[in-house]
């Protein structure tokens, strides 16, 4: 796992650049679980050496959580091939870069350049397209929109958008149909990980 930094911020513009496929979505959800469970550890004491392992751990936890999901597109995982293993912590390390980075520069015993605590935004507006699953939240709801290519969006429902007066009215009229949903990158601060993420807030919902 030592190489991982080398090899994400090489292969970060790289990644960028590519179609999202179903392997893509499953190493972003392995590197947001990954970076969540390190998170949650005190990492500023940690010797590089421990942050290693339990950086190790964590990406094994990830992959043991989403296991169905890992089998189907790569096959069962065996801790004893060294090959695989390090490969497998290369492709997480590059999604984890731009999620975690301070993790990762750490590890590399530097220190993340100002500002990059948190995942750019790709873009500041956008949209995404796929099947209503549903609003959830309590104090913030949350609307979930699963792609075609099986992707699942999580997006804050935070003010008034067009389109918003009918999930209202009722929530679960949306449900199973194909939407648009249109949205602004912001800032959202996590008390948990003591960071700033990059969040999707809606700003629009037309029925297709």
């Amino acid at each position: 796992m030592k190489n991982i930094l080398a090899t994400a911020l090489f292969g970060a513009l790289f990644l960028l650049a590519q179609p999202m496929l179903a392997q893509d979505a499953l190493l972003d959800k392995l590197a947001d679980a990954a970076c969540a469970c390190i998170s949650k550890k005190d990492t500023d004491a940690m010797s590089n050496d421990d942050l290693q392992m339990q950086l190790g751990f964590c990406i094994m936890e990830a992959v043991g959580a989403n296991q169905a999901a890992f089998e189907k597109e790569y096959g069962q995982l065996d801790p004893s091939d060294q090959a695989a293993m390090t490969k497998l912590g290369e492709q997480i390390g590059m999604k984890m870069a731009f999620k975690c980075p301070n993790v990762i520069m750490k590890l590399a015993g530097q220190q993340p350049p100002q500002g990059m605590n948190a995942a750019p935004a790709a873009q500041a507006t956008g949209t995404v397209s796929g099947s209503f699953e549903g609003i959830s939240g309590d104090d913030i709801a949350t609307i979930t929109i699963k792609e075609a290519n099986g992707r699942t969006q999580k997006l804050l429902w935070m003010s008034y958008f067009k389109g918003s007066d009918a999930l209202i009215q009722n929530p679960g009229s949306l449900k199973g149909k194909t939407v648009t949903v249109e949205y602004e990158t912001i800032e959202v601060y996590s008390p948990q990980a003591k960071e700033y993420f990059d969040r999707k807030k809606v700003t629009g919902l037309s029925v297709q």
